[in-house]
């Protein structure tokens, strides 16, 4: 009857608070219907709920009497909480028998139970602070495990330790509070450079919390047990390992299994609210954990950010997450694309000239989509100059190619940190690293490179 009541209710309402199962596919359907963006109305609530009685009612019916009954949208919201007070209270009421049942019975070994029903009880609070659907990277690791097989056959620092030294020694740890903004370009590294993030977080005890919009949860740990390996991610995929290899990525699974428990990830579409909820439970459970945001792009709009224009979004969800990671004490990463006239080239007759051009044309913090930046306390972008020359490349039989080899040569493998923007220590600052293409991971330069990148 409004459907800016759902904005009004401020409790984490769920479908499984309601008692009636009716009632939970309405509201079910109210979500759907909100989240592909159309009218919520009794008519179009009908095609989404099952056909059948509700007592002496059919469906259409029950909804007519439900409209005709609504409250205002200004009581909606004390409802709400009337109707999760009430599931809290099933789900109590459910417990203590079953705290009775175990201390009366003599067949039961009472210090098991009483662990079951302490980690009950501990659902039933995390259900009132809303459902989190987060899966762990090692049971992404299990799973991507799995398709590779089917294919086949057919802490010591304040803050996060995320492990990276050549980005600790620019940046230092991530401090509670901090909002890290990493940007870059199509094919730069900037995922990549996350994942080494989490998993040097995660390795050094640090629990992670992921929101990731870009990849899912079987292609992240793909991508984890490439990086271990040197089995490329599309190998895995595909099912083109040997057996050997496969016993090899079933080994790195095992072995990584312990600090993968400690990431926490998010693949499904979330706003910020939604994101905000989460975080606020996982802050609670796993002190001194961090949290990923890849990129904020993806972030999901509700209807306030609905009116927001592309520009004007990029600074707004920065700033709700400082505020994020000010609430909660935890260092927000965050994801941010690069405009898309950063590499461009205007020259269009090629030579050496234009080649050395493109690739001395270093991204900076105002080179970030949307004004990023603004509530930033560190800006870090990962370069490669090596797929921008890609993109140049002349055709192999022409004068010129010889001349772009010469060029491609000198950036191939190699890679810059940038350290674009801090508020804790100078910048810019640029750390020369290198790129491993199979592992898609950055490393520090051996001895053997310390050759100066264009």
């Amino acid at each position: 009857m409004n459907n800016d009541a759902l904005d009004a209710i401020r409790v984490p309402l769920e479908p499984s608070h309601f008692y009636e199962p009716i009632n939970r596919d309405i509201f079910d359907a109210m979500l759907d219907l909100r989240k592909a963006g159309r009218v919520i109305t009794t008519i179009s609530v009908k095609s989404y709920v099952p056909s059948g009685q509700v007592r002496d009612m059919t469906v259409p019916q029950y909804l007519a009497r439900l409209a005709a009954n609504a409250v205002t949208v200004v009581n909606a919201p004390d409802y709400a909480y009337g109707i999760m007070d009430c599931a809290a209270r099933r789900a109590f009421v459910a417990l203590g028998q079953k705290m009775e049942d175990a201390a009366f019975s003599l067949d039961l070994e009472i210090m098991d139970e009483v662990e079951a029903l302490r980690n009950r009880f501990e659902d039933i609070i995390r259900a009132l602070n809303g459902p989190s659907t987060a899966r762990t990277l090692a049971d992404g690791a299990k799973r991507a495990l799995e398709s590779t097989a089917t294919a086949y056959r057919g802490s010591g620092v304040a803050g996060v330790d995320y492990g990276i030294r050549f980005l600790m020694d620019m940046v230092g740890p991530f401090l509670p509070g901090q909002l890290i903004v990493i940007g870059g370009g199509t094919k730069q590294g900037k995922s990549s450079l996350i994942e080494q993030i989490i998993h040097g977080a995660a390795s050094n005890g640090h629990p992670v919390w992921v929101y990731s919009g870009e990849m899912g949860i079987e292609e992240l740990a793909h991508r984890s047990l490439s990086r271990v390996t040197d089995i490329q991610a599309w190998r895995q995929i595909r099912g083109k390992v040997s057996e050997r290899e496969y016993e090899q990525l079933e080994t790195a699974r095992r072995n990584a299994e312990t600090w993968q428990d400690r990431v926490f990830i998010r693949d499904d579409s979330m706003t910020l609210g939604q994101i905000e909820r989460d975080l606020k439970d996982f802050a609670k459970r796993h002190p001194g954990g961090m949290a990923i945001i890849d990129h904020i792009g993806l972030v999901e709009r509700d209807r306030e950010m609905g009116k927001l224009s592309e520009v004007e979004l990029g600074p707004y969800i920065t700033k709700r997450l400082k505020l994020i990671a000010n609430r909660f004490r935890l260092p927000v990463v965050a994801a941010a694309q690069l405009k898309k006239n950063t590499f461009a080239i205007e020259d269009r007759k090629m030579s050496r000239a234009t080649y050395q051009m493109a690739i001395g044309r270093r991204p900076k913090y105002a080179d970030i989509y949307g004004s990023c930046e603004k509530d930033a306390n560190a800006v870090i972008i990962p370069y490669r100059a090596e797929p921008i020359l890609q993109e140049l490349e002349p055709s192999e039989g022409s004068d010129l190619h010889p001349v772009w080899e010469e060029v491609m040569s000198g950036v191939r493998g190699r890679a810059e940190v940038i350290l674009a923007l801090s508020r804790h220590t100078h910048w810019p600052q640029r750390k020369e690293v290198r790129w491993n293409g199979a592992r898609t991971s950055f490393e520090d330069l051996s001895a053997d490179d310390q050759a100066r990148f264009f």
